[in-house]
């Protein structure tokens, strides 16, 4: 009878919690640096990912009561925070990285930048570009960009197929550059 009682207790307590919903993925961090209107710092905390969506944050073990991850990264270590913004990029720009360092910018831009640019940018040149600097930022955390160059249209799928969020500025010049030839075409075609 008392081992019959017992197995009925266990039976019903585990009646009584709730399922664990299955996500992709939960990370603890040493700290977690939220976006929610208190702007709250949990430490220690956690956050359950599933897809591309965040779904809760929270303490570790309120995480692990409510979520059943395929995968846990343990970041105890680290402080876990929502992506940076870049928020002022020429991305392309990364292939002429090492031009003439350490010059006043307008020398820098109207001796060395602008006539390489004038010779040099192309679909393929912005859609390289773009790619090496969103590889850069994903990599230091950045998650999403404001960037203004030329060919906005290049760096709008590059953007894309990498993964990073942007908001996107054609740029407009008083020289003739890939895509507006002459410049008097350009604000027609940022349009």
């Amino acid at each position: 009878m008392q081992r019959f009682l017992v197995v009925v207790l266990a039976v019903a307590v585990l009646a009584v919690q709730p399922a664990r919903r299955p996500v992709a993925l939960v990370v603890v961090g040493r700290a977690v640096v939220t976006e929610d209107a208190a702007h709250r710092l949990l430490t220690p905390g956690a956050v359950a990912i599933d897809g591309t969506d965040i779904l809760d944050v929270d303490a570790p073990a309120a995480i692990s009561a409510r979520y059943a991850p395929a995968e846990t990264i343990d970041a105890r270590d680290d402080i876990v925070l929502p992506g940076l913004i870049n928020t002022h990029t020429h991305a392309p720009m990364v292939m002429y990285r090492g031009l003439a360092d350490d010059l006043a910018l307008m020398d820098w831009l109207q001796k060395y930048i602008f006539p390489a640019e004038a010779k040099t940018v192309s679909p393929e040149l912005v859609r390289v570009g773009t790619r090496l600097a969103a590889l850069e930022m994903i990599e230091s955390g950045t998650t999403r960009l404001a960037d203004m160059y030329y060919l906005e249209e290049e760096i709008a799928k590059t953007t894309v197929e990498a993964g990073v969020r942007g908001v996107l500025g054609e740029t407009i010049i008083k020289f003739p550059v890939d895509d507006a030839r002459p410049p008097a075409a350009a604000p027609a075609r940022a349009e």
